[in-house]
């Protein structure tokens, strides 16, 4: 009996571990013994290690659909290994087919956990860094709305005309938000602020203005370079999402931090510091809406406004959030040059893919001499990095074919390509400069060199940048202990009757909230205005002052008599008489009135 047993299970290793001939004998006598019994079959009866195989990687895609990636990941790992084991052996070509099979349903599975890992790593960093405000009991300021008719014309236009525009716009802050708002909250600065870039350029990477201001942001070249971005022939940090927002999140915290209040800060921002500074210095206010500016910043943080005022309640104003994938990205450092084709192969993607991805690249490999950090699909970093270290130096940079146009000499292809003449001439085996020919195509390097290492070769957007010295500007100083009050116009005001209701001459008003004669107040706009500590105010919006130590004496106006004429009889001014007397106008006296003055 022991014997039998032996016997049996020697035919069936043998079965198991037999080679392919072996297997086809086998297999044909099988087939006439079991007509009924298919290929596939056949397979698993004589190859019962298969079943096994089987049955884990169902348990590894049960255990991923009820979200336990770590047991997933173990199993289709095991499997792999099991897998890879098996084919060292002698195994018959049915057996190999479905071993392949296995293979490549764990690879993907293996491929989906990692991906979702990363997924959700992503989603938790975000909310983690949104979260970390209540976390550290910091309460985040907020960007308060004022509301006027200039807000009102924005908010208008962006329902009407710009609707189409501003739809598109409101589905790039969408995609954008999770990459944009957890760095303004990581500099100090309200979130609201994604919506600086909203009105400056859409958010578009390529936005470029007719003052030569580029990206997101709108950065000209100077004030970038400031804040630690890189601009060259390579490259240009402008366009980067990610470099730029960190750019722009320092130089709003800077100018907040200067003027005290968002709406100078958004002004300087979009007409600059020094010249915000100047008003403020010469016009003696710093009051925004008071203020004397170009046409763009008076119009600039009311269009911000109208934006933040949809972005907040979409559906208050009509509009619907198109659905759109949200930014993500995995970002590689790359410290050699290399072509864009590949670092698309390495990754699994495509050039124009790559390119998309990378607005801030210009040319058609990463710069020689600089690191750079390039965003590829998200899940595809670590395969692109580990593509890439793999690939020798020499053959990360592909020849760029250049033809040549009517008119161009070898000096100016030298210059575009950055490149020494005689190098160019070599390499192409140019003898006579003077018989490059219009259509020929000449060869171009990328020269592959280590980046030193320096500040200015490595991505330096995250540091705190060298700020200037913090400007100086007179602002206006009301006379010693008055206090301020802010008005907001009412409908049918005058400043004439302002001026009345809080006893104080047209003039001063007109100084103090920097109005022309010509200038004209709306509804809603709010003028400041300087009043003594006794002064008070009251809801009809009638002024008075309760004068101490004074004694009180009626004049009972004449004829001929003017307020001039009684303010220099009682030697007191024409404002202190009005004050005292409301309801009274300049211009409206008449006979018989009785005056209340108050004399030393």
């Amino acid at each position: 009996m022991k014997l039998r047993a032996t016997s049996i299970l020697l035919v069936l290793l043998l079965s198991v571990f037999s080679g392919c001939t072996s297997y086809r004998s086998q297999h044909s006598a099988l087939d006439k013994r079991n007509p009924v019994l298919s290929g596939e079959d056949l397979v698993y009866i004589e190859n019962p290690q298969l079943l096994v195989l089987q049955s884990d990687l169902d348990k590894a895609f049960y255990s991923y659909h009820l979200g336990d990636l770590e047991s997933s990941f173990h199993h289709g790992r095991s499997l792999r290994w099991t897998i890879a084991e098996m084919k060292l052996g002698e195994i018959n070509p049915s057996v190999c087919e479905k071993l392949e099979i296995f293979d490549g349903q764990a690879s993907c599975l293996i491929d989906a956990v990692s991906r979702k890992e990363i997924d959700d790593s992503w989603r938790s960093n975000i909310i983690s860094a949104l979260d970390s405000i209540a976390a550290n009991h910091v309460v985040e300021e907020q960007i308060e709305i004022i509301y006027n008719w200039r807000t009102e014309y924005w908010l208008k236009y962006f329902q009407g005309k710009g609707r189409r525009y501003f739809t598109k716009w409101l589905k790039r802050a969408s995609e954008y938000r999770d990459t944009i708002e957890p760095i303004l909250v990581e500099v100090g600065i309200p979130r609201d602020l994604l919506y600086l870039a909203v009105i400056e350029s859409g958010l578009n990477p390529n936005a470029r203005s007719n003052m030569k201001a580029v990206g997101p942001w709108q950065f000209m070249s100077g004030t970038a370079r400031r804040f630690n971005l890189r601009i060259n022939w390579w490259i240009d940090e402008r366009r980067d999402i990610i470099a730029s927002t960190y750019a722009a999140a320092h130089y709003l915290k800077y100018l907040n931090e200067m003027f005290g209040n968002w709406h100078l800060a958004l002004a300087a921002y979009n007409a600059g510091e020094y010249r915000i500074a100047n008003a403020i210095s010469r016009q003696k206010t710093d009051n925004y809406w008071r203020m004397r500016l170009p046409s763009q910043t008076r119009w600039f943080v009311p269009k911000f406004m109208a934006a933040l005022a949809i972005g907040r309640n979409p559906g208050k104003y009509g509009f619907m959030i198109p659905k759109s994938e949200p930014f993500s990205v995995d970002i590689v450092r790359i410290g050699r040059s290399t072509d864009l084709r590949v670092i698309a192969k390495a990754a699994g993607s495509t050039v124009t893919r790559i390119k998309k991805l990378n607005p801030s690249l210009k040319r058609w490999a990463t710069p020689p001499g600089m690191t750079v950090e390039i965003k590829v699909p998200r899940g595809s970093g670590a395969k692109c990095l580990s593509a890439l270290n793999e690939i020798p130096p020499g053959e990360r940079v592909s020849w760029h074919r250049h033809k040549v146009k009517k008119g161009s000499s070898i000096s100016q292809i030298a210059a575009q390509y950055e490149i020494s003449q005689s190098e160019l001439k070599r390499i192409n085996g140019i003898s006579n400069i003077h018989k490059i020919r219009e259509g020929s195509v000449l060869l171009i390097p990328v020269k592959d060199e280590d980046t030193s290492g320096g500040e200015s070769d490595s991505p330096n957007y995250k540091k705190s940048p060298k700020l200037p010295s913090k400007l100086t500007f007179t602002r206006y100083t009301p006379p010693k202990g008055y206090k301020k009050i802010v008005y907001t116009v009412k409908d049918k005001d005058t400043l004439s009757q302002i001026a009345e209701k809080f006893n104080v001459g047209l003039s001063r008003l007109r100084a103090w909230n920097d109005l022309r004669y010509s200038s004209i107040i709306h509804p809603n706009d709010r003028l400041v205005v300087y009043v003594p500590p006794s002064f008070t105010y009251n809801d009809e919006g009638i002024a008075d002052r309760a004068p101490e130590g004074k004694r009180k004496v009626i004049h009972v106006v004449k004829k001929g008599e003017t307020l001039s004429l009684i303010s220099s009889v009682y030697n007191t001014r024409i404002s202190d008489i009005l004050a005292w007397n409301n309801g009274i106008k300049r211009d409206m006296l008449r006979p018989g009135d009785r005056l209340t003055i108050w004399l030393d």
